[in-house]
């Protein structure tokens, strides 16, 4: 396999780029660059004199915004491998002030930033009434600055990086790119002020007294996983709450037929307990069967991710078997359907289908339908079960506390 270097963006806030350098040989060595403005800057824990992977991996969550962005792997010292230059976009128009090894991260106005000082460290001896200046170069700035925030979530962020922000500095980026602003700031001291004085408002100010530096330690990674993968990971994995289901172990469970005839049967059956017979009469591609419609329609218990499960069979060699679902509020008003699917079956073996799906808001009833596409009078469709579920069990309410899920996935990886 031949060396590549591939850049994709991820979907985080800020966003991140993973760097992807594959087809490598264990042993190899590899060098990480970001290439901006035409300076080449070494990435963060960038670089392995001997890779035990063919595979090397790491997150650039520092790139400008706004500006071409080009990635540059040197292999063993010689070989060189780059992406194509794109730009990056920071969402929201304002600027983020991020910790790139913890993934912290706030969203902030630059209220005011009026002077940058620079000085050298220098002693001065009095010599024959001269002044004799011991000196070296001049350093990098201090300065005063504030920050903005307009909510209560915004100051809470901002509060937390800059409290717990590694080795105490943090990266100041803009929409725009470097232009005077991005930078590495040694956090000295913060004072917060309310924008009005009795507390009402949610709006703060908070003044920061900085100094420049060269950013982390070098051999410090940036977090490859944020709070929020943390919480998307443990809403999609943790087990699924039952909402409701159609077995057709007695009846047809209030299942009606559009175009042909419906019935509850004893066989043949998946898991020996019946099913649901449609006979197709006419070989409309809109006829199928259907859930209850209106107040007996299945209840959405609550926001998230649903799964609906369907155990299907046919004994014909016919076309395929589509379903779908569709989503009401409380009126039983029609929202939106959700994406259905398409299969074709093997004759006489029951076949699983999954749909998933996220409730759009105001759902209240969800309504699914089964049918059988430009097959003729008289074919056949068995439905065996079909289930529906609540994806994220009991962590689905904890979506944005992400320090509760932060603990749960510490003492899980512990």
């Amino acid at each position: 396999m031949a060396v590549a270097i591939t850049a994709d963006e991820q979907d985080s806030w800020p966003p991140r780029v993973l760097i992807s350098v594959t087809g490598l040989t264990v042993g190899d060595s590899v060098e990480l660059y970001r290439v901006a403005s035409g300076e080449r800057s070494a990435l963060r824990a960038g670089a392995d004199a001997d890779v035990s992977d063919t595979s090397f991996l790491r997150v650039d969550a520092e790139m400008p915004f706004g500006v071409p962005v080009s990635y540059l792997a040197v292999v063993n010292g010689s070989d060189e491998y780059t992406t194509a230059p794109a730009s990056y976009t920071l969402p929201g128009g304002k600027v983020a002030v991020t910790d790139a090894i913890s993934g912290a991260s706030a969203e902030v106005v630059i209220l005011a930033w009026d002077e940058k000082a620079s000085s050298r460290q220098s002693s001065v001896f009095k010599v024959g009434g001269r002044n004799v200046v011991v000196s070296g170069d001049m350093g990098m700035f201090e300065s005063d600055l504030e920050l903005f925030t307009e909510t209560t979530s915004t100051r809470d962020n901002l509060r937390a990086l800059l409290a717990g922000a590694t080795e105490g500095v943090v990266q100041i980026r803009q929409p725009g790119g470097y232009d005077g602003v991005d930078s590495y700031l040694a956090v000295l001291g913060t004072t917060e002020r309310r924008f009005s004085q009795d507390g009402s408002d949610q709006r703060r100010i908070f003044a920061l007294s900085v100094a420049e530096v060269e950013g982390w330690a070098p051999m410090l990674e940036a977090r490859g996983t944020t709070l929020q993968d943390i919480a998307d990971a443990y809403a999609s994995t943790e087990t699924a709450t039952l909402v409701g289901d159609y077995l057709f172990n007695a009846t047809t469970e209030s299942w009606f037929a559009s175009g042909g005839t419906l019935a509850r049967v004893a066989t043949p059956s998946d898991d020996g307990d019946g099913s649901l017979r449609w006979t197709m009469d006419t070989g409309d591609d809109a006829d199928g069967v259907q859930s209850p419609t209106g107040s007996s329609a299945l209840p959405v218990p609550a926001p998230g991710s649903y799964r609906i499960t369907y155990k299907i069979m046919t004994p014909h060699m016919i076309n395929p078997v589509t379903c779908d679902g569709f989503w009401y509020d409380a009126f039983g008003d029609f929202i939106e359907g959700l994406n259905g699917k398409t299969l074709t079956l093997t004759p006489n073996v029951w076949t699983e289908l999954v749909l998933e799906a996220v409730a759009p808001a105001g759902a209240a009833f969800l309504r699914t339908d089964i049918g059988l596409i430009g097959t003729t009078a008289g074919n056949l469709l068995y439905v065996d079960s079909v289930t529906v579920e609540l994806l994220g069990g009991g962590l689905s309410n904890l979506a944005d506390d992400y320090a509760t899920l932060l603990d749960i996935a510490q003492g899980e990886f512990a």
